[in-house]
């Protein structure tokens, strides 16, 4: 399998990206549904938008602790982690009430020296994700690699498979060293030509340049049905 080249990063269109040798080992929930719901754990925090009982909201497994209806698991079987040709890697930041917005970490995404870099969730089976229509995530950094970060989600299989992206500065992120809260309407991803039932990829992130050791910390990452 060829490594992906910039200008077809996320459109996998002939093959999903070499995951590499780096590995995420600290996946998933921390707690319980109700950990990010009224009354969460002293030591847990329940995001800017905290997760209320009876509502739906999707947890893909990673870059998200607390409350949740419904989860897919980051078993790196069916759904799994990929660092594309190992342009970054992660580290959690545990224990800083700034570098978190919600549970007990965030995920720091470092540089590692490439003219591009990426990373995303990917499912070997494609999913159907019609009842979700806000993808939620949190993101902050000032570092001059991310600040053309786009977002993007991938349908089809394989050699149909497509990645869509839009641009994080249209939702709200600025590269100012601020946390900034994007919720995304998946509508933007399906009117790129997204198969919202045919999901391959519900999260992927790119962005270009910047210097090795630039980084951008990430958090708080789920779906709403509204």
């Amino acid at each position: 399998m060829t490594k992906p080249m910039w200008g077809l990063l996320l459109l996998l269109a002939a093959c999903r990206p070499d995951p590499g040798p780096a590995d995420y080992s600290d996946q998933g929930p921390v707690g319980n549904n109700n950990d990010g719901g009224t009354d969460p754990a002293s030591d847990v925090l329940p995001g800017p938008f905290p997760y209320e009982d009876g509502a739906r909201r999707l947890m893909v497994g990673i870059f998200y602790e607390t409350g949740h209806s419904d989860e897919v698991v980051l078993d790196n079987a069916e759904s799994n982690f990929y660092l594309y040709d190992n342009t970054v890697y992660v580290e959690d930041i545990f224990d800083s009430l700034e570098d978190r917005v919600e549970g007990k970490f965030a995920t720091k995404i470092v540089q590692n020296g490439k003219p591009w870099m990426g990373f995303g969730v990917h499912w070997t089976n494609v999913r159907n994700l019609d009842a979700w229509k806000t993808l939620h995530v949190s993101m902050k950094s000032a570092d001059p690699a991310f600040v053309g970060v786009k977002i993007g989600m991938s349908s089809g299989v394989k050699a149909d498979e497509k990645g869509y992206q839009l641009a994080a500065s249209k939702y709200g992120y600025v590269n100012d060293g601020q946390w900034h809260h994007l919720a995304i309407p998946i509508a933007d991803f399906t009117a790129a030509g997204l198969k919202l039932n045919a999901v391959s990829s519900p999260f992927t992130f790119a962005a270009e340049g910047g210097a090795a050791g630039d980084s951008l910390l990430l958090d708080n990452l789920y779906f709403t049905a509204n």
